[in-house]
Formats: structure tokens, sequence, C-alpha cells
């Protein structure tokens, strides 16, 4: 123990004892070695003693007034249930050894004590508190190093998505909010919103196939390249959601796995009251007519997509007289609804028409659903002064 003097006077230790003298002789021994050496003459005192002060090994006798060292040990075990003790005793008595076993004893010295029993037994307690302690360090360093990267990764994830109304809602005589919330740091989710001129606002939410890695390295390429795209449009003033989706897809397909699909929802708004849609085997998006207590669907008009996808069909609805939208992917519709078997899908539609904006509806959605079970993106648009009806 003496060679390893550096490493032992890190550690703070406990003695016990009734004993004045013995309590002398761990003070004149100890101290050359330990950081800190922690005396009592009771169970009680030591107790008080560990709850004040950090100690990392006890050593105690078991035969004290007020509060014996078994009793000390059981109330530091509901406190710290690994810390060291060792414990002292002339005793043989198979009850005491019992209890001892049970409050996890994790040394015996046996009276009469000598300077070599102790310093034996204090150094494999030492090294194994050593041990422990350097353990729970790597494992802080990795936990500390994951959270890092989740939070990078994150950041990049959301530095990818564009909001061009993320401060200012409003666009056209609409009002619009995300809901975005993954169900791990990698989401197969993503979108973008862009105003592409004063006239025309573009919407994109993309579900990439799977879970983990592959699902989300597709989202965000799709994401990427989208808003690339779409830089060029309008610095060259010319807008097309066709060839926004070829362009897309000519430089996604050769970096698809094979049999890989995605699913997607292209939507772009103009003044002039019309919406252009492409949807790849998304959920239908949902919407509310003016003359109409229905909620109404807007299926998907393509097959998902895929590197040998050669077409892509295009649809115009006139939206003048819609009052309410919802585009959302697929893990929003197809979670369980808490103690039942069904799919919050089947009362997506009535929370959503009975919802005067985002927060209510997530509100409504939460009371229905327990777990998170995918990722969930969805955006709610509603004409413009809706919500204060």
């Amino acid at each position: 123990m003496k060679n390893s003097l550096k490493i032992y006077n890190t550690l703070n230790i406990l003695c016990v004892d009734d004993d004045k003298n013995v309590i002398e002789i761990y003070n004149s021994l100890f101290c050359m070695f330990f950081k800190n050496v922690y005396t009592a003459y009771n169970g009680m005192e030591g107790f008080e003693l560990f709850q004040k002060e950090s100690i990392d090994i006890v050593l105690t006798d078991y035969s004290m007034p007020l509060m014996s060292g078994l009793q000390m040990t059981q109330k530091i075990r509901e406190v710290d249930p690994s810390i060291p003790v060792i414990l002292l005793t002339g005793l043989e008595n198979l009850e005491i050894l019992r209890n001892a076993i049970d409050l996890h004893i994790t040394s015996f010295i046996k009276k009469p004590i000598s300077s070599q029993s102790i310093f034996s037994t204090l150094e494999f307690v030492a090294k194994s508190v050593l041990a422990d302690r350097l353990l729970m360090q790597t494992q802080k360093e990795k936990l500390l190093y994951s959270n890092y990267q989740e939070t990078l990764t994150y950041q990049k994830e959301t530095t990818i998505i564009k909001n061009d109304l993320q401060e200012n809602k409003k666009f056209l005589h609409f009002t619009c909010e995300v809901f975005y919330q993954p169900k791990d740091i990698l989401s197969g989710d993503s979108y973008i919103i862009r105003k592409i001129s004063d006239d025309g606002y573009f919407m994109f939410l993309v579900d990439g196939m799977g879970k983990g890695i592959s699902a989300a390295v597709t989202a965000m390429l799709c994401s990427a390249s989208a808003n690339n795209i779409i830089n060029q449009m309008i610095k060259n003033k010319k807008f097309s959601l066709t060839q926004l989706i070829k362009q897309l897809l000519e430089f996604i397909a050769p970096n698809l796995l094979e049999e890989e699909v995605i699913c997607a929802t292209f939507l772009y708004f103009s003044s002039k009251k019309r919406l252009e849609y492409a949807m790849f085997s998304m959920p239908a998006i949902l919407c509310i007519k003016d003359d109409s207590n229905d909620v109404a669907k807007i299926k998907s008009n393509n097959p998902p997509l895929a590197s040998y996808t050669k077409s892509v069909n295009t649809t115009i609805l006139d939206i003048k007289k819609i009052s309410k939208i919802l585009v959302f992917s697929d893990g929003l519709n197809e979670n369980s609804v808490r103690d039942s078997s069904e799919f919050y899908g089947k009362y997506l539609g009535k929370d959503f028409k009975e919802a005067k904006d985002i927060n209510e509806l997530e509100a409504k959605r939460k009371k229905q659903v327990f777990d998170q079970e995918d990722d969930i993106t969805y955006i709610f648009i509603q004409r413009e002064g809706l919500s204060d009806i």
C-alpha cells in the first residue's frame, strides 16, 4: 500500500470505533495514505459524517453504543448500496454474520487486529473503489461523447430543414405551423417550406423507408438536394414542380439502396388560390371546405419514388373554399392508441376538424397516444384568422 500512495491519497475513509485508542491508531496510520480520515465513536456519529462528507470506504467496529456497526451500515446502504464497508468484529455469531452478508459487507477483519490484516484488506478494497471510479469515468466520457454526437446530428438535421415560415407563419391567405418530433436522434422524416416568390410557396415532406441511419440519410439527402434545386430555380425565376421532382430523382436515384423507396409529398401553393401537388405513397392529406363539415381526403397520385421511377403525375386543386389542410407522415396516423389495438388515424380526422390550431391538435393527440412509435411530422395549414373565430 505504501508503494501506491499517489493513488490511494485520492480516497476518503471513515473509521468508526468506540475505543479512543483505536481511533488514534487509525488517525496515525491512515493519514499517510488517504486524502482525508474521518472518525466517529459510534454508529450514529458515523452515519452523520457519512451524510455530510464524501466517503469512499467505511471501516467500522461491530459493537458500539447508540448504534452498532451493522445498524449504521443498514442506514448507509439506504443511501449508497455500493460503498465498501469493512467490519471489525471479535464475534463469531452466525446470526451476525448472516446479517452482515445481507447488508453486503465488503470484507471482515477479525479481532485482535494487526496492521498487516488492515493494510491487506484496505488495499484490496481501495483498488476496487478506484476500478469502479475509473469505469464510471469511462462510461461518463462515452455518454458525454454520445450525447455530443447526437446533438451534432440533430443540429445537422434541423440545419438541412429550411422553413421560410419559421418566424412569420403567414403565406398567401393562410397560416402555417409545423410539428416535427423524431422518435430518435436519427430521423427518417424531413421537410422544407420555401418561399419561391411573393406569389408562390413550396412545401416538401419526405419519409424515408425503415428506421435508423439509412432512412435518416435518405431523408436528409432529399431535403438538401431539393433545397439546392429550389435555390437555382429561385435564382433563375423559373419554378416547375414537375421539373423539381425529376431533378431531385435524378440526383437521388443512384444513391438509393437496392429496393429502397421514398414516400414524399410535394406541394406548390400559388396566389391564384390553386394547389399543385404530387404525392408518392404518402398518407392522404386532410382538408376541410367552407361548405362542408366533413373532412375530405387528397390521396396520393403516384407510387413511391424509386430508382426506376420514370413518370411524375401532378394534380391541380382549387383551394379557394378550403379552410384547413393537414399534411403528415405516417408516424402520425399509424401510431397505436393508448390501451387499444386501434391506430390514431381513426381519430385524427375528428381531432383535426375540432382543433383550432396546431397546439390544440397536439394536445388531442397526446390524450390518445401513449408511446411515440415513429417519427412524427405534420404541417397544419388554415385560412388566416380562422383560429380567432
